[in-house]
């Protein structure tokens, strides 16, 4: 019965205005933001995903709990997305998730 779930929370704390908080249940990976979303805050959900995206299927990232987000977080984002495979599968929800979605076609990303 113990391996029938595999839970996993984990709190990063970054700056004192922004955490990230993991949880993994099964094969998917939740992440919840929480704060401002800065440059070094997107550099620290890069690591996050960098970590984390080969060892599950799905990726939930819930934007509901940023009262604040950078144009410079999202261009860092974007720019990574676009360099690595393993961010393709990853779905935004949340108050904030289609502004943070990255979209290659789009010239303006935010």
């Amino acid at each position: 019965m113990a391996n029938a779930i595999q839970s996993l929370k984990q709190v990063k704390h970054m700056a004192s205005n922004f955490k990230i908080i993991i949880r993994q249940k099964k094969s998917d990976l939740h992440i919840d933001l929480i704060g401002e979303f800065d440059g070094i805050s997107a550099a620290e959900l890069i690591d996050v995903l960098k970590d984390n995206c080969n060892k599950v299927q799905n990726v939930f990232i819930n934007t509901s709990n940023l009262f604040l987000i950078h144009p410079l977080a999202l261009n860092i984002f974007k720019d990574e997305h676009l360099f690595t495979d393993s961010f393709q599968e990853i779905r935004f929800i949340g108050k904030y998730g289609n502004m943070m979605e990255p979209q290659e076609s789009e010239m303006f990303w935010y």
